[in-house]
């Protein structure tokens, strides 16, 4: 959505639709032209856009819009959110409702809802074709839509201020160790400060809670990581108007560093959900005019982290559960620390935790390769091929998870260690009840981290240490089990998979998906559900899987076990797409390192995915069960995520580590029976979950990761069972 192309098209489709003068017939006649050659062939885009541009400036009117728009368009960076374009087979229906069928030459049903090559180009080319072009264009909703868009949308906006002279400090300019400065915060119209990129603030997500409101307060919360800075306050208000510019904010700052770069973080909030996240690097020199080399150049800089596409409701902010924790996972690209942020956004947007200085990737990923190898151990030496599994299994296998899940832990919430205060520490488990749903939000940098697995008890590993064997009658709380802070036993209540429901949302900061699109929490599906069954025919239950998921309910199962019928699935069936499910091998590749996932008879690579993008219409969710694979994890998979995202999904789960096939098998089974008949993808992994430790004495459900809204769910059910 953000190419030259785009903007240009979409400019243009703005100016017709708030041209007053109606075109001429030959203005008419060439716009014609210019469609038709934009649905034959688009990539003579030079061509085209010179004829384009030549009716455009020697039209006054049209000229004066168009380039008011496209300025509009060029300030967003052309960054329209994806849900306001409709497809080109909805767009077709709006503009000729009476044509019952369109055919192509060769005399075959024309399908309007076909893969396109552009959004944009596809959209504009329907519009230009038709006569009397500006009121075709003041007709469609969508273009209704856009432009609202583009006119109201709103920059969050920092800056420093000199105090002593009430001026600006050029972003040109570094700060000095020790000197007081203003850091101003607003929501505007206007691009103001130091952001390198026009991210807009994300005013869609509020668009449901105003209600008669004419101002909303939201909190602006601002902290230094490593103390970089003194700060008079962490958080004050802001008042945001429906349209406009908000009030201007302002935190003292003073500069603790003696020289080099410094970190602010700026969160803004509503009824404690996070809405915007920025990172603010600054230069600190000892003194005036200090010599700044070329390497740290500009002095100072700002870029958008995260952008909620979360659209709120008032329902929604009542229906949630009491508490939410929120999780920010950064990598700092300073030093390559991670940084963990923890925040209650339901108890009045209270800082919980901390920004960890002292974690090193090798210390953190040490402690997630020591997980993950210990549950690929339980996996292979105790539980391979196996769904039932024994207490005796139980007991050699959990303590070594506890153990390793303990020390990651540890890791992640060193309170132990002196980083976290006692009150901080009581606040974050007050926060962490049963049940909770916990978000998280790898902000920058992929950092994938088995959450389930981490153990919040202490745990004593020995050869004496056991599974506590009255969990299975008591609640999650332990409430009155004699063993419950008795180091030589482990419960499994005290694993986060097994306590808490954890969503990691796709939201990462990522050259391939840059556009903003809303988090989904409905797969629009339709009766029969259209499943996409991709599968490596060499596994043993395949087909038995395959009949057990026709049984479930009113589904249409589009199985495919080479790439050719893949394609033609997809092809033929994109706009309907709601499940996405790959039963089959995935890894990494030596050299290069390219992630990949295995069908029968060859590799599907980032590339091959690149070409659905937008196609699934109805947001799929995407499963990948990864059978008997030496090389598959997060690590594996993760950057197909935004591949998967661009293409429409809502989401993808996965797993930790490779499982064997009978247990895959039964636990995609078992979920996807509980997704079918209504509940949320979250809530079928944690009940699945739990069942298997409780039934099966099997803690593999552990594995299972889902990255995705908690809720996403089916519109419609397709099963009772």
């Amino acid at each position: 959505m953000n190419s030259a192309v785009t903007k240009t098209l979409l400019a243009l489709l703005l100016a017709l639709r708030e041209l007053e003068t109606p075109l001429s017939s030959d203005e008419q006649s060439v716009l014609q032209d210019v469609g038709q050659q934009l649905e034959i062939d688009p990539d003579y885009w030079d061509f085209i856009e010179e004829q384009l541009m030549a009716v455009i400036e020697a039209n006054s009117a049209l000229n004066h819009l168009y380039q008011y728009n496209k300025a509009k368009l060029d300030t967003l960076d052309g960054q329209i959110p994806r849900e306001l374009l409709p497809s080109l087979g909805d767009l077709e229906r709006e503009l000729f409702p009476e044509v019952k069928e369109v055919t192509t030459f060769d005399g075959q049903p024309k399908d309007s809802t076909a893969t396109q090559p552009d959004e944009a180009i596809a959209l504009t080319s329907v519009i230009l074709k038709t006569e009397n072009q500006d009121q075709t264009a003041k007709q469609v909703s969508f273009l209704e839509q856009v432009s609202d868009y583009v006119k109201t949308y709103r920059f969050f906006n920092t800056y420093f201020c000199d105090p002593k002279n009430q001026t600006t400090v050029p972003s040109s300019e570094p700060l000095i160790h020790g000197q007081v400065y203003i850091l101003f915060i607003d929501i505007s119209p206007e691009r103001k400060g130091i952001d390198a990129e026009p991210t807009p603030f994300p005013d869609e997500a509020l668009a449901q809670v105003w209600n008669e409101q004419e101002t909303l307060t939201l909190d602006a919360i601002v902290t230094s990581k490593n103390e970089d800075f003194s700060i008079n306050a962490q958080v004050k208000q802001l008042t945001l108007p429906r349209s406009g510019a908000s009030d201007r904010i302002q935190f003292t700052v003073k500069p603790n560093r003696f020289e080099g770069r410094g970190y602010i973080r700026v969160e803004l909030f509503y009824r404690g959900y996070l809405l915007q996240s920025k990172q603010i690097a600054v230069l600190v020199v000892p003194t005036a005019g200090s010599e700044i080399p070329e390497s740290l150049r500009p002095p100072q800089t700002a870029r958008i982290t995260f952008t909620t596409t979360n659209l709120l409701s008032n329902e929604q902010l009542a229906l949630l559960p009491e508490r939410v924790l929120v999780v920010n996972v950064e990598l700092d690209t300073r030093d390559g620390s991670i940084d963990f942020r923890f925040l209650d956004r339901t108890q009045g947007n209270r800082e919980l935790a901390f920004y960890d200085t002292t974690l090193q990737p090798a210390a953190l990923g040490n402690a997630i390769a020591g997980i993950r190898q210990q549950l690929c151990s339980t996996l292979v030496d105790g539980y391979y091929g196996l769904v039932e599994g024994s207490l005796e299994q139980l007991n050699t296998w959990l303590p070594k998870l506890a153990d390793a899940g303990r020390e990651l832990y540890r890791q992640i919430l060193p309170q132990n260690q002196g980083l976290l205060g006692d009150e901080q520490g009581e606040l974050l488990q007050a926060a962490l009840k049963p049940g909770t749903v916990i978000q998280v939000n790898p902000v920058l940098g992929k950092v994938t981290i088995p959450w389930g697995l981490l153990y919040e008890r202490k745990v004593k590993p020995s050869k004496r240490t056991s599974v506590c064997d009255r969990f299975t009658n008591r609640d999650l709380d332990c409430t009155n089990c004699p063993n419950k802070d008795n180091p030589n036993f482990v419960c499994p209540h005290g694993f986060w998979g097994y306590r808490y429901s954890i969503e990691q949302l796709p939201c990462w900061v990522s050259n391939k998906h840059p556009s903003l699109s809303a988090l989904v929490r409905q797969i629009q599906n339709d009766l029969p559900l259209y499943l996409s069954f991709n599968v490596w025919r060499e596994f043993n239950l395949w087909e038995e899987h395959q009949k057990k998921l026709k049984a479930t309910g009113s589904l249409e199962l589009l199985t495919c076990e080479e790439i050719p019928q893949l394609e033609m699935t997809w092809e033929s069936h994109g706009n309907q797409l709601d499940l996405v499910y790959f039963y089959c091998h995935g890894g990494v590749e030596e050299m290069p390192k390219r992630p990949y996932l295995e069908l029968s008879d060859d590799r599907i690579y980032s590339n091959f995915l690149e070409c659905y993008e937008s196609t699934w219409k109805h947001h799929p969710l995407v499963f990948l069960n990864g059978c008997a694979t030496g090389d598959y994890g997060p690590e594996s998979y993760v950057s197909l995520i935004d591949d998967f995202l661009n293409a429409g999904a809502s989401g993808v789960v996965g797993t930790e580590c490779p499982v064997s096939e009978p247990f895959a098998e039964h636990y995609a089974t078992e979920v996807l029976k509980r997704l079918f008949v209504g509940e949320p993808m979250g809530q079928a992994m944690l009940t699945v979950r739990r069942e298997l430790l409780q039934r099966y004495s099997n803690p593999l459900g552990l594995v299972y990761s889902l990255y995705a809204a908690h809720e996403i769910a089916l519109a419609c059910p397709v099963s009772r069972a």
